[in-house]
C-alpha cells in the first residue's frame, strides 16, 4: 500500500523547491567566478549588515548576497556551522550543530579575534559546501 504521507513526512516538497530555487539563482552567483569574488569581498566587509544609528544609514547587503545568504539560513540546523562564543569581544569558534537540543557543538580549533571574523569564515565554508554538492 502506497504511503500518501511519505513526502509530507520528510518535507520532500520543500527539499525540491529549495534545491530549484537553489539551482536557479544561488548558484549561478557562485559558479561564476567574478560574482563569487564580488559577493565574498562584500560580505568581508560587512559579514552581518550594521543597522542605522547615531544618524548612520544602516549598510545592507547587495540583492545577490542577500539571496545567497537566505539560501544558508535555510538549511537545517543538524550540520550547520555557527559561530561560538569563547571569550566575548576576543576569541570565537566554528562549530558544527548536532541538531538536537542539549547536545554541545562539535568545534574546530582555529580561534578568531572577532565575531565578524568567524561569521565570514563560516560564510566561505558554505561557500565550499555549496560548490562541492552542486558541482
Amino acid at each position: 500500500m502506497l504511503d500518501k504521507t511519505k513526502g509530507v513526512k520528510e518535507n520532500l516538497s520543500h527539499t525540491e523547491t529549495d534545491d530549484y530555487i537553489t539551482k536557479t539563482y544561488v548558484m549561478p552567483l557562485l559558479f561564476d567566478d567574478e560574482s563569487r569574488h564580488r559577493l565574498i569581498a562584500e560580505h568581508r566587509n560587512s559579514p552581518v549588515g550594521k543597522a542605522p544609528s547615531n544618524g548612520r544609514v544602516a549598510v545592507e547587503h547587495s540583492h545577490e548576497l542577500r539571496t545567497v545568504l537566505d539560501k544558508m539560513r535555510r538549511a537545517p540546523m543538524a550540520g550547520k556551522y555557527v559561530s561560538v562564543c569563547i571569550r566575548m569581544f576576543e576569541q570565537y569558534k566554528i562549530g558544527i550543530a548536532s541538531g538536537i537540543r542539549g547536545k554541545p557543538v562539535e568545534m574546530f580549533d582555529e580561534v578568531y579575534s572577532s565575531e565578524e571574523a568567524c561569521e565570514h569564515a563560516i560564510f566561505l565554508k558554505r561557500i565550499a559546501d555549496l560548490m562541492n554538492h552542486y558541482g
